[in-house]
């Protein structure tokens, strides 16, 4: 059997980890690309999605009464309603787009073979940092959830309250006697499994692009380096690096094209989520100042603040790099001993590789709304602290 590519190695445990959590509907072949879709896993993944909508419906109609009431209470409804919203979103995606992902790594299978025979490879240090990003963002969304259900139990003196707390968790502080009677607890627990099995579909969007940033990145760092290192390049060479060029373009448009909305959905609810939990964070701090309530609030508003502005850098990290290219060009030397004709040719040959690398974008962007660079990453954080020091400044 073929060896695997390095993309697939890397794809594999992710895709079968999203699998068993209901996100993504293949499963694994052992024909290129080495993924195929599986009708139980897409029934898998349908039923959760239906469970989802119907967690997000009935979410509605247990806070509908709170619109009418503090803006605590709006915030926290918002803050359920974005979630359920993301998760939904987020598993709606893939089950549609579940061919073109196919599509897709059979495409990055091709130009991976087509960047081996020219030595570029993605290396044990890329493939440890994307273990390492996936292991931390598990455990740390995990730990956080933890956290979460930690602080609701921690005034409990029984088992008897904690179980009475869980469920007044899981009904978002509104009594379910009216809904489901004596069944309240089997609806409890049956939702704090739902928002356990939801914990990863709501991280996947942000890991999904940082692994698909430092991938792409990689691959042209790679390609510059092997640039550097030649002194003088021919127009022989200038074909071959227009063809790379060409390829890591192509595959890179391809990437951004797929995964553009899931980034609108993966940004634009992270970054309501942040808000509103940062108002209901702050609000709970000045009600129940403890110091559980305040580690609670400080880890969770930091690790999803550090998620989304990460995932944002390492996209932006990819989007300079076709632009160093192009400066590279500029900057190379006439070639000493070649004709009048040769020059000429080696000057079109560079202009139509320029014109290639500017008429094909390298950037992520979310939907066509927004592109993820340096200064996006910027305003993010400053609407975020705007936000905060708004919130300081007003009264309880």
């Amino acid at each position: 059997m073929a060896r695997k590519s390095d993309v697939i190695q890397l794809w594999s445990p992710v895709i079968s980890f999203f699998r068993c959590y209901a996100i993504v509907p293949l499963r694994q072949c052992h024909k290129e690309p080495y993924f195929e879709r599986c009708r139980g896993s897409f029934y898998w993944c349908l039923l959760v999605a239906f469970v989802y909508l119907c967690t997000f419906v009935f979410s509605i109609l247990l806070v509908i009464d709170t619109f009418n009431s503090s803006s605590k209470m709006i915030a926290d409804a918002t803050f359920y309603l974005i979630y359920y919203a993301h998760c939904e979103m987020t598993v709606v995606f893939f089950l549609l787009q579940s061919s073109d992902l196919l599509q897709l790594l059979q495409h990055w299978i091709d130009t991976e073979r087509l960047l081996e025979e020219n030595q570029i490879f993605l290396g044990r240090t890329v493939k440890c940092q994307c273990w390492f990003i996936f292991i931390a963002t598990v455990i740390m969304s995990n730990l956080e959830n933890a956290l979460y259900i930690a602080g609701a139990v921690k005034d409990a003196e029984n088992v008897t309250e904690i179980f009475y707390l869980l469920v007044k968790l899981a009904g978002k502080e509104t009594d379910l006697n009216p809904y489901f009677g004596d069944y309240k607890d089997v609806y409890g627990f049956a939702l704090i499994f739902v928002e356990s099995l939801s914990e990863v579909a709501w991280i996947s969007g942000d890991f999904i692009i940082a692994l698909v940033s430092i991938i792409l990145r990689r691959y042209y760092e790679v390609h510059r380096e092997q640039l550097r290192s030649q002194p003088d390049v021919s127009f022989q060479q200038l074909e071959r690096l227009r063809r790379v060029q060409l390829a890591l373009s192509t595959l890179t448009h391809k990437v951004a094209e797929l995964f553009s909305p899931l980034i609108l959905i993966t940004i634009g609810c992270d970054v309501i989520y942040i808000l509103t939990f940062l108002y209901s964070g702050l609000d709970a701090d000045i009600s129940s100042p403890s110091l559980l309530v305040r580690f609670i609030f400080t880890y969770s508003f930091a690790y999803v603040i550090l998620r989304l502005m990460f995932s944002v850098y390492l996209a932006s990290r990819l989007t300079e790099l076709p632009r160093k290219t192009v400066d590279y060009l500029y900057r190379l030397p006439s070639l000493v001993g070649y004709s009048m004709e040769q020059q000429r040719n080696r000057l079109i040959k560079m202009d139509l590789i320029v014109q290639e690398i500017q008429n094909e974008p390298t950037a992520l962007s979310g939907g066509g709304f927004f592109v993820l660079s340096k200064s996006s990453a910027s305003k993010l954080f400053g609407l975020i602290v705007t936000y905060e020091v708004v919130m300081l400044q007003l009264p309880r």
